[in-house]
Order: C-alpha cells, then sequence, then structure tokens
C-alpha cells in the first residue's frame, strides 16, 4: 500500500475515530499504534545496502500496546483502495 493510498482510505473515516492494527489473523490481536516511523529515520544503511524491495523513503505504523483480543472477520472487510 501506498501513502496515497491510505490517506485516500483514511480520509474517508471519521476524523476522530481512534487508531489501532489487526494482527495475525489466525490468533488476532488488536494493537494500539504508537507512531509512526520512517525507515532513513531509523536505518543506517545507505540506499544501495538496503534489501531488495526496501527504499529510505519507506513508512511504517508502529505498534503500541496489545490491548486485547482480535477478530478474523477484520481481514475479510479490508477496505483497498
Amino acid at each position: 500500500m501506498k501513502v496515497s493510498q491510505l490517506i485516500s482510505i483514511l480520509s474517508e473515516c471519521d476524523p476522530d475515530a481512534n487508531v489501532f492494527t489487526m494482527q495475525q489473523p489466525n490468533w488476532p490481536f488488536e494493537y494500539s499504534v504508537a507512531g509512526v516511523s520512517v525507515r532513513e529515520e531509523f536505518s543506517n544503511l545507505d540506499e544501495d545496502e538496503l534489501p531488495a524491495g526496501c527504499a529510505p523513503s519507506d513508512v511504517f505504523l508502529v505498534e503500541g500496546s496489545q490491548l486485547r483480543y482480535g477478530s478474523r472477520d477484520a481481514w475479510s472487510t479490508t477496505i483497498r483502495d
């Protein structure tokens, strides 16, 4: 997913809604989001040293605390742009 796709999807959501991540479809858990990080902010590798498919501009939603059990249904109702 590209940042522009995520922005497009989120722009249609309630701006006051909380954001969580759902992990592990076989044993789902809900997590808070601790923040956002960009690869170039935490990687000390040069662009040519990065693994294939990685870029310095890659964006990460950083996992926060595990909050509760989740639902497998989240994967069947995923909004894709």
